[in-house]
């Protein structure tokens, strides 16, 4: 009888990307847990045990939070020194021997990659999300040195684009040890447009946005900034912002003080396959401008849904939107990005042509099913091989 791998996660347990990672192995078989510091906010993950070592408090959901968050922007290094030994000191690492899994795996590299890493449990398995490589390493020498160390600690690191991946061998991970895995388009998401999409030509002058309103890196300031010159050009056109978080009192402010606040629909978060497709399948345009970021799971899910692309000018979005799907603008640039979204608004038959391109692509290389497969391998592979630290897994 086949033995079931037992996997624990070491991730933010509110993080709607480890929520549906756990979810799916568990129902391939797996024994998943989820562990992490504080007690999670949201609902229970069926099939998942989900450990804790401190309940949430009213504080660590609010004021500790937004300290953490202020010297985590003056002391990235030193924080996360310090919130190491503060795990340690409170049980964190003995809560992981008590589930002794086959495989611990952590997702963000410089925080709870680095948390996993001081555990000396192997097989380890981190997985590089974007920012954690892309940008952390240089807000510090300190980060630096513990992303490298993380790197090389690690038995398998996953990366969801080449630039992720070129930046993380430049850091001292080993080539012998990576593994493309996207967090790719759901079945579900799939299935649930057939019968809420429609034709990209013949959709209505709606923008929408689906990036965090928690940092500025998201840009979704410049996407309003840009609207006094779509309206001019496409004075029907109505932006949907379908996300949230700390700074949309500001991006409202922000609407207000240009004028646009009637085009300017701030949705909040958008949840589940159905809702997705509700918004997505309708969509003429959909904008996603960070200053950095990896493969963003809801511009491949936006390709999936035929609304058509608008991305800053990066090389993860590079490797998924070219001339003939999307088009490319300078990051934090309002006018070009004004300009791309007008075109696109008025020339249905260009947008009709980038949905069928992207629905091809999305197809081939994006689905998450294909991708979790892989990922199912090298957890098979990891726990039944007992590999130890600096042994090559492909």
């Amino acid at each position: 009888m086949k033995r079931t791998p037992k996997i624990c996660l070491i991730s933010n347990p509110d993080s709607i990307h480890v929520r549906r990672w756990a979810r799916h192995f568990s129902e391939r078989e797996f024994d998943v847990s989820l562990l992490s510091f504080y007690q999670p906010e949201s609902a229970p993950i069926p099939g998942v045990d989900v450990h804790y070592v401190h309940p949430r408090s009213p504080s660590a959901a609010s004021g500790g939070r937004s300290r953490a968050a202020r010297s985590a922007l003056r002391f990235p290094g030193l924080l996360r020194l310090a919130t190491a030994a503060r795990y340690r000191r409170s049980g964190f690492y003995r809560l992981l021997e008590r589930i002794d899994p086959d495989v611990v795996h952590a997702h963000y590299v410089s925080d709870y990659g680095f948390l996993a890493a001081l555990s000396k449990r192997h097989p380890l398995v981190v997985s590089a999300w974007g920012s954690d490589i892309l940008v952390d390493p240089g807000l510090s020498p300190i980060t630096r040195r513990l992303v490298r160390w993380v790197l090389r600690q690690a038995d398998l690191v996953t990366y969801d684009a080449e630039r992720v991946r070129d930046v993380a061998e430049g850091l001292g991970a080993s080539s012998g040890r990576m593994l493309r895995v996207v967090f790719g388009v759901d079945r579900d998401l799939i299935d649930a447009l057939k019968s809420r999409m429609v034709a990209p030509a013949k959709r209505p002058p709606v923008i929408l946005s689906l990036r965090s309103l928690e940092r500025t890196l998201y840009n979704v300031d410049v996407i309003i900034e840009a609207m006094p010159a779509v309206l001019a050009k496409a004075p029907n056109a109505r932006l949907l912002i379908g996300n949230d978080g700390a700074l949309r009192p500001e991006l409202e402010e922000q609407a207000r003080g240009l004028g646009v606040e009637s085009a300017v629909e701030f949705v909040g978060m958008v949840h589940g396959p159905v809702a997705l497709a509700e918004h997505l399948g309708r969509a003429a345009v959909y904008v996603s401008v960070p200053s950095s970021d990896g493969t963003s799971v809801s511009l491949l899910e936006a390709m999936a849904a035929g609304a058509y692309p608008i991305v800053s000018d990066l090389p993860a979005n590079r490797e998924w939107v070219g001339a003939e799907g999307g088009t490319i603008v300078p990051a934090g640039e309002a006018a070009p990005l004004a300009d791309a979204i007008a075109a696109a608004l008025t020339d249905p038959a260009r947008r009709e042509s980038a949905a069928k391109h992207n629905q091809e692509l999305i197809a081939r290389q994006a689905l998450w099913d294909a991708n979790m497969a892989r990922m199912e391998d090298a957890y098979r592979g990891l726990a039944g091989a007992g590999v130890k630290a600096g042994e090559a897994t492909r």
